[in-house]
């Protein structure tokens, strides 16, 4: 199997992974919340909306993995000195 092949499956089987995980921790918050009340509800609110904006950002991994697997060398190697630029201007 191709090493770009192996790249793609591996990120999609985690993302599945983290979106099960994270799907069972809101279905536990909402249970949780049922049986003690409003506190829990805002929580419950909370815990969904990280594990919504966690899921958009493996979205955005995957796709960015998708793209560098799919292109030609040219193109990965300006698109990975993009990411590198980004990461940099994060960071600081």
């Amino acid at each position: 199997m191709p090493p770009e092949v192996a790249v793609v499956a591996v990120a999609g089987m985690m993302t599945f992974l983290v979106m099960i995980h994270m799907t069972t921790k809101a279905r536990t918050a909402r249970y949780q919340a049922m049986n003690k009340g409003g506190e829990d509800v805002a929580r419950l609110e909370r815990i969904v909306a990280e594990a919504s904006a966690e899921v958009a950002r493996l979205r955005e991994r995957v796709q960015v993995l998708e793209r560098l697997v799919t292109d030609d060398d040219r193109k990965l190697a300006s698109d990975i000195e993009r990411l590198r630029r980004d990461a940099d201007d994060v960071r600081r």
